[in-house]
């Protein structure tokens, strides 16, 4: 073995972060907007978990979206800071629940009434197709299926979307798959 010299860090002021100025347009890969969780781990939850400790810890590790799993970590579905708002809880809480009874799985989009990408069908589409595709839905993420080894491959967030077109809204919260379509090809 060799010893490695060390070096001084004084002179160093800024830390490297990605690039996210990448030059994306309608016309680029959809696999340049998709997070794809063999590269990225996903980021889930136990649907057992209170609504209210779901949207802590989403706000902690600054994502507006989790896969929600069982106890045994199969896939249930997907929970979002839009099935967390508060009229949510509020519409729960006026049926006599009470808060911290109100769990991820009472108000997580289950994956029956989940639509999904396939993998293979993306590696050929452009993130034009994706928008196109998903122009009508007001949804904020979309799930990747591979198919072939039967697994949730990914997701592909709207506010990713909107970040890497350079869209400008006050809020990216406010990005759906809807407002992009509009706002990419009406304007």
């Amino acid at each position: 073995m060799k010893k490695l010299p060390l070096v001084n860090l004084t002179a160093v002021d800024n830390i490297l972060s990605p690039n996210y100025n990448e030059n994306i347009n309608l016309s680029s890969s959809a696999m340049s907007v998709f997070t794809d969780f063999k590269y990225q781990k996903a980021q889930v939850i136990e649907a057992d978990t209170t609504a209210t400790q779901a949207l802590q810890l989403m706000q902690k590790s600054h994502v507006r979206m989790k896969v929600a799993i069982s106890n045994e970590e199969d896939f249930l579905g997907i929970i979002s800071t839009n099935e967390i708002s508060e009229q949510n809880i509020i519409a729960r809480l006026s049926k006599g629940i009470h808060r911290d009874d109100i769990l991820v799985k009472d108000l997580m989009i289950p994956k029956f009434q989940l639509h999904a990408f396939e993998l293979n069908d993306l590696v050929n589409a452009t993130v034009g197709d994706i928008v196109t595709t998903l122009g009508n839905y007001k949804l904020r993420h979309c799930v990747v299926l591979d198919k072939y080894n039967h697994h949730i491959r990914g997701v592909i967030s709207s506010s990713d979307i909107a970040r890497k077109l350079q869209m400008n809204a006050g809020n990216d919260n406010e990005f759906s798959f809807n407002t992009i379509y509009e706002e990419a090809y009406i304007q």
